[in-house]
């Protein structure tokens, strides 16, 4: 198979209300793709394919360039937050890392209600569960 081509994509979650019934917890770092699930449930997965594609491949979001997009995961019972983010340095560009999962940077805190505009400086949108913020 021939290596992934654009900017590589870390999937990080930031926080889980309830209980992951794929096993993933706050703070776990996945190296996703167009073609490599990292170990990702396949429903976040398939939530989160278009914007991994956006991401990957350059594009941004109509109101502007974006490097790091929230969404949240389709089972709202166990709603899980992931934070995907493109990587733009010279050694970001998918190769043969693609995939490797690393181990939890941190927690923290979990905030599934609406974004305040005056708590943060940068731009939000929310579409449904989907969350947008421009960096």
């Amino acid at each position: 198979m021939e290596p992934e081509r654009g900017h590589r994509v870390t999937a990080t979650v930031k926080c889980i209300k309830g209980t992951c019934n794929a096993g993933h917890k706050v703070g776990d770092v996945m190296h996703v793709s167009a073609r490599n699930t990292a170990g990702m449930c396949g429903y976040l997965y398939h939530a989160t394919h278009p914007t991994i594609l956006m991401l990957q491949f350059g594009g941004n979001v109509p109101w502007g360039p974006s490097d790091t997009v929230e969404l949240q995961c389709p089972d709202t019972v166990n709603l899980l937050t992931v934070e995907l983010k493109r990587v733009r340095d010279e050694e970001s560009q998918v190769g043969s890392s693609v995939g490797s999962p690393e181990t939890p940077a941190r927690e923290s805190k979990c905030d599934h209600s609406s974004p305040d505009p005056s708590a943060d400086s940068r731009p939000s949108v929310r579409f449904g569960r989907v969350v947008c913020r421009i960096e």
